[in-house]
């Protein structure tokens, strides 16, 4: 266990591995142990950064999704959709999928759990689809839920580079802009 990685990496790595396990043994079923192996960071460095509660990792998880992934507790992050800098909002999304691959199988297998998890990821996407009404006020409830829908589409989904999110950023700008006078719509 002696690789030398950055803080930063170690944060990373720790917590993917962590997500991983979540959804390959079932929540909660994964051991300190199982993660210092899988990542081959040292229990004692794993606490450090994470506390010794399997919930404050998830928990983390959790944070990421909403401040960093969906950008809903994060004011920079919201003031790129407020400006209309859609592709900005997206490809930061997509950085943080590419540091936390199986932040995806996480979100989609504890996304309507009844528990702890479940709940905490309702309120983000109940966040998230606020959002999306108050920059598009006119948009009726199944548009806010397709816009929903495919943007947490496009940032999972592999293989998606920058040609495609620009191509994404276009299209919410026309879809806003048909549902937002403000929003200018692509000619």
């Amino acid at each position: 266990m002696s690789e030398k990685v950055s803080k930063d990496d170690v944060y990373w790595k720790v917590l993917n591995c962590a997500l991983e396990l979540e959804f390959k043994k079932g929540h909660l079923k994964w051991t300190f142990s199982d993660i210092s192996r899988k990542s081959k960071i040292t229990r004692s460095l794993i606490y450090y950064h994470f506390g010794r509660s399997k919930m404050d990792i998830l928990q983390a998880a959790i944070d990421i999704i909403g401040k960093e992934f969906t950008g809903v507790d994060n004011p920079r992050r919201q003031a790129f959709w407020y400006s209309e800098k859609y592709e900005e909002s997206l490809l930061e999304a997509r950085q943080i999928y590419e540091k936390m691959p199986h932040l995806c199988a996480f979100y989609m297998t504890h996304r309507k759990q009844p528990n702890q998890v479940g709940q905490a990821l309702d309120v983000i996407e109940k966040s998230f689809r606020k959002r999306l009404k108050t920059i598009a006020p006119t948009a009726t409830q199944s548009q806010i839920n397709t816009l929903f829908a495919v943007y947490f589409g496009i940032a999972y989904a592999p293989g998606v580079g920058s040609e495609e999110i620009k191509i994404f950023a276009q299209v919410i700008k026309s879809v806003l802009g048909k549902v937002n006078p403000r929003v200018p719509t692509l000619s």
